[in-house]
């Protein structure tokens, strides 16, 4: 299909803007590392929280959710809706925005020296600068870069996609360079306004061309048969379904961990602790509670209009073109651009930022004027996305590298949270639980296993049931580790406590010798504020899905519910 000239005017319109608003900010970037990679921490809750929900909401989401509602119908997302338990989420919000922000640091990876000391926790931060911040960033958007030559191949067909990614990467590099998480905290407003309103819009072109949800639920009907499809349509995985051990695996394991970076460098970059709370916690609604919802309708009217598809992840794209009409067509693939970039141009500086702050300036070169180091994170930047681009050329599968990155840290997310709360975790006990995880994750791998010729040897497990083996040898491994290596030394765990303030639980000798620290005695508080969290996230979500199954009982008293939860965090909040 070729698009008519209104709409390629409407695409350029939006990329020159964009790289306008980034240049605009150019000045305010470039004076410091700081500015440049965490904008001097003055971004307001609602701006740090907006640029969360656009960097989260990335071209590659609604083809995920797609093919998620296509293999296990609407209980799949919980591939996703998991994570609002964890950093990501509530947890974020109530516990881990207020100690990041105090900790003033740049990366997570400059996290491990404030917390550990030695020749270790020098060891470990370098390492996690180059596997989280460079490897696992680079395929994360790789497969993000895959997913535009997925929608490019069926918007337009005859564009040379090469040509065409290379067009819209410029741009993003451009803005990104010049400016940048000032100049993407601004685009990435926009760029939130506009995702938001085409997944909107095109719900709303879907629902009504396929006659509402009585016609959907229909199609389901046909399509899978009256049992399967009742399944498929459940907010909740059906017990003895094949995606409900996963479902446990997710809720009860998956999600521990940290908020992600893209996640973490607006958390210090915000103005102070409630700030960056509040953008947590707006970014877990959003994100969590009423995102997803325009996708998932799409993808269960495109499984119903295109059952035949060999890829459902195409029937997103096949739908925008069936139904958009001219003009409001270029506003949705501005959208999607939209959702692209402001996932790309995050990616692109925050890995940028662990190859400045983790590698060039502590190893390298330590002592160089503040302006050489913002030449370097410029070229770091560019750096990032060039090898983005290399990883992107080399992935065979997007759903294979997701589960891949989601193996190969497998329990590692539980001693990031404990190291918050119990003194006795140092380097060694971080550095067990990754080898760990990695070399057994990689062992159970289907493709390593294959490859070296012992497959036929192990037993076949799905990946829900090797994720929790892993997860047990590591747990396994760091706690051991914990006890037979040497602890962090008493003096620089004090200074860490000085600085982040923590809960004294489980603090021990530090918190009976510097008992006049300034602790955090509110645990409770924040355990409570949590649990409402999370609770004000899901029946905000599924007071939202009740609604558009026309159960509106249900639906207005889970968002009740929500507004109560809320209210409650609010109130305690300001006591």
């Amino acid at each position: 299909m070729n698009l008519p000239t209104l709409d390629w005017v409407i695409i350029l319109f939006y990329l020159v803007f964009s790289v306008l608003v980034g240049f605009y900010f150019s000045k305010r970037a470039l004076r410091s590392v700081d500015d440049y990679f965490v904008s001097g921490r003055v971004l307001p809750w609602w701006l740090a929280g907006m640029s969360m929900i656009a960097s989260a909401f990335a071209i590659d989401t609604p083809l995920g959710i797609t093919g998620l509602v296509a293999k296990d119908g609407i209980p799949g997302v919980w591939y996703a809706w998991s994570f609002a338990l964890g950093g990501a989420g509530a947890l974020g919000a109530f516990i881990f925005a207020a100690l990041l922000r105090r900790s003033e640091i740049i990366t997570t990876a400059e996290l491990i020296e404030l917390r550990y000391d030695g020749k270790a926790a020098a060891f470990l931060r370098g390492f996690k600068g180059v596997y989280f911040g460079i490897f696992a960033n680079a395929v994360t958007l790789g497969w993000i870069i895959k997913a535009v030559w997925t929608i490019s191949a069926v918007v337009a067909p005859d564009v040379d996609r090469n040509l065409l990614l290379g067009t819209i990467l410029l741009s993003t590099l451009a803005y990104t360079a010049v400016s940048g998480l000032w100049g993407i905290a601004a685009t990435d407003l926009f760029q939130f306004l506009i995702g938001s309103v085409g997944s909107i819009v095109l719900a709303i072109l879907a629902w009504n061309h396929i006659g509402g949800i009585e016609n959907i639920i229909a199609g389901f009907m046909e399509r899978y048969g009256s049992g399967p499809a009742a399944e498929r349509l459940s907010f909740f995985p059906v017990v003895g379904t094949p995606f409900f051990v996963t479902f446990l695996v997710f809720v009860s394991l998956k999600w521990w961990g940290n908020p992600p970076p893209a996640i973490t460098q607006r958390i210090i970059s915000a103005k102070n602790e409630k700030h960056a709370s509040f953008a947590t916690m707006m970014f877990s609604v959003v994100a969590f509670g009423l995102n997803y919802w325009p996708m998932i309708l799409v993808a269960m009217i495109s499984l119903v209009m295109f059952p035949d598809l060999k890829i459902p992840e195409a029937g997103y794209p096949m739908l925008i073109l069936e139904l958009v009409p001219t003009g409001l067509l270029g506003l949705m693939l501005a959208s999607l651009l939209a959702a692209f970039m402001s996932t790309v141009d995050t990616h692109i500086n925050f890995g940028a930022s662990y190859m400045l702050n983790d590698l060039y300036r502590r190893f390298l070169v330590k002592k160089a004027s503040e302006r050489h180091y913002v030449r370097a994170s410029q070229v770091s930047t560019v750096l990032m996305l060039l090898l983005a681009v290399l990883v992107a050329y080399n992935l065979d599968s997007v759903s294979d590298a997701w589960y891949y990155i989601s193996m190969l840290t497998a329990g590692y997310g539980i001693v990031i949270v404990v190291r918050w709360f119990w003194w006795r975790v140092n380097a060694w006990a971080e550095i067990g639980a990754l080898a760990s995880s990695g070399i057994g994750s990689t062992l159970l791998s289907p493709k390593f296993a294959r490859a070296l010729g012992y497959w036929d040897s192990i037993p076949h497990l799905d990946w829900q049931y090797r994720f929790l083996i892993v997860v047990a040898v590591c747990t396994v491994t760091w706690i051991v580790l914990c006890f037979t290596t040497k602890p962090t030394s008493e003096e620089h765990l004090m200074k860490f406590c000085a600085k982040v303030k923590p809960y004294p639980t489980f603090w021990g000798p530090i918190y009976e010798k510097y008992p006049e620290l300034d602790w955090n005695r509110h645990f409770a508080r924040s355990c409570l504020n949590w649990a409402l969290g999370v609770a004000t996230v899901y029946c905000c979500c599924f007071g939202i899905g009740h609604l558009l199954f026309l159960n509106f009982t249900w639906g207005f008293l889970l968002l009740a519910l929500a507004v109560i939860c809320a209210s409650v965090i609010f109130v305690t909040w300001r006591s």
